[in-house]
This record gives C-alpha cells, sequence and structure tokens, in this order.
C-alpha cells in the first residue's frame, strides 16, 4: 500500500495553518511523515522536504511566522497577490496565456531579493531524500508545469526556492537555462501528481483558489484510492482574513491548525492507517 500527502499552496499567512493540521494529526496517533511519496506546491514544498528527509515542519513555523509579519508590515503581500490573482481570473483569456503572461510579469518586475529566503533555513539537508518528493513549478516563458525530482536538473534548494518564487515578490529560479515561478500558477493543490498511490491525503490551504475542473481533473488522475481532503474550516478561514488585513494581529494560524486536526484526525486516520 503506497501512502502519498499532498501539500497545497499556502503563503505565508496560511502556511503555518497547514503544518499545525500535521502536528495535531501526528499528536493524535496519525503521522503523515509515514508517506512513501511527498507532494508539495509553494510554502507546501518547505514542508513536503522537511516530512521526506526525516524533519518536523513545526520548525519552520517560527521563520514564515517572522517574514509574514514582517511582509504584512511593509504592505507587499495583497498588493503582490492581486496583481497575480488579476491575471490568473481573467476568464476572457486562455489558462495557458494567462500563465504565461504572469511569466512575463515575473521576469518584467523581478525583485533584487526573494521575500522566502528565510523560509529555507529549515531544510535539514541541501541533498534530496531517498523517498520521493514530487516539486512543481511554472516555467516563466510557456507556463507549463514542470515537476523536479530527484536524479533531475534541480538541486533541492532550487527546486523548492522555484514552487516559492512568487510573481512580483520573488525573483524567477534559474535552472539549467530556464526561468521558473511558483508552482502555485499551475494549481495551487497540483494533487495529480501523487496518481499510482492508493492511500491520499491533501491539506489545501488555499483550496478555494483551485478551479473547479482544474481539482475535478486532478482528482479523477488519482482514480478510485481513497483520497482525504482537509481544508480551512470557517473559524480557520475567519482567522486568516482577520490576519491579512491587520497587519497588527499576531499570525497564529498554527494554533487553528492543531485546533482543526483534532477534529479532522478520526477520519484521517481511516484513509492513513486502515
Amino acid at each position: 500500500m503506497a501512502r502519498a500527502l499532498v501539500l497545497g499552496l499556502g503563503g505565508h499567512i496560511r502556511a503555518p495553518w497547514q503544518a499545525g493540521i500535521i502536528a495535531g494529526l501526528r499528536h493524535a496517533g496519525t503521522d503523515l511523515g509515514d508517506a512513501d511519496v511527498f507532494v508539495g506546491t509553494g510554502t507546501g514544498a518547505i514542508f513536503a522536504a522537511l516530512l521526506a528527509g526525516g524533519g518536523d515542519p513545526a520548525d519552520a513555523v517560527p521563520d514564515i511566522v517572522a517574514e509574514d509579519e514582517r511582509l504584512r508590515a511593509a504592505g507587499v503581500i495583497p498588493q503582490g497577490y492581486q496583481r497575480v490573482l488579476a491575471v490568473l481570473s481573467d476568464p476572457s483569456v486562455p489558462l495557458d496565456e494567462r500563465r504565461r503572461r504572469l511569466g512575463r510579469m515575473a521576469l518584467e518586475a523581478r525583485p533584487a531579493e526573494s521575500v522566502n529566503v528565510a523560509l529555507l533555513c529549515g531544510l535539514r539537508s541541501p541533498d534530496w531524500p531517498e523517498r520521493q518528493l514530487r516539486i512543481p513549478a511554472v516555467d516563466t516563458a510557456t507556463g507549463a508545469r514542470v515537476v523536479f525530482e530527484r536524479g533531475g536538473d534541480a538541486t533541492l534548494d532550487q527546486a523548492v526556492r522555484a514552487s516559492l518564487a512568487a510573481p512580483t515578490l520573488d525573483p524567477p529560479v534559474e535552472i539549467a537555462g530556464n526561468q521558473y515561478m511558483n508552482g502555485g500558477n499551475y494549481s495551487p493543490t497540483n494533487a495529480d501528481l501523487a496518481a499510482g498511490c492508493d492511500r491520499v491525503v491533501l491539506i489545501a490551504p488555499l483550496l478555494e483558489l483551485a478551479f473547479v475542473p482544474t481539482l475535478e481533473r486532478e482528482l479523477a488522475a488519482l482514480g478510485r484510492q481513497r483520497v482525504e481532503v482537509v481544508a480551512p474550516d470557517a473559524a480557520t478561514n475567519e482567522l486568516f482574513a482577520l490576519t491579512t488585513f491587520d497587519p497588527d494581529l499576531p499570525n497564529s494560524t498554527f494554533e487553528a491548525g492543531l485546533r482543526q486536526a483534532a477534529d479532522e484526525a478520526e477520519k484521517i486516520n481511516a484513509t492513513w492507517e486502515d
């Protein structure tokens, strides 16, 4: 029985919630770090890399929270995300072209320094882990998804930074002569990369950003495997909204994840361990 853990796009505010879910489930007796395959997008790539290498996502939370609070105080995140969403949500333009436009924006806006540098310090090793780890990013020139794995052109550091590289906030990452940006620009979940596994748990902080046809296609690619999707509950979404618009509000989304994990534990354990 092969099991996959899929960690979707989270962003600085929501990523600690995802780590809280993982930590809370572990406390409840379900260790998602036992997965055979890990898929991570954006900040989810950090946690996937940590887990695949035997680390703990909770170790990266203080750096993520500190970076989140710094960026919110500077008013950086809302401006950048609004520009990205405006491009991705334009129904008058084919989706592939939207991604190419986003790629051009990423190259033109290229900031001098990535806002995600601090987030990488939790990685225990620069080397790819032995267990299967799949990290998606998007080619800025073509808008196509590329999946980085062990044995390919990218180092682990490059792959994670590429999947994190949000247009206007981070410079694209060059790998083997090509420029790559955030894997969430293709899909905030990329759940189809878990195809071939019997049990799949998807933790999706930004599930509402998934285009319905895209998500349906990803889940269909998993076939008849047992799949459990964990998305923020109503109380967590309210906390996300408050934190997004109040730069002085401390980021307590990790604690929200711990709380919600207690409610999710029974159904997740039934899928993961049964």
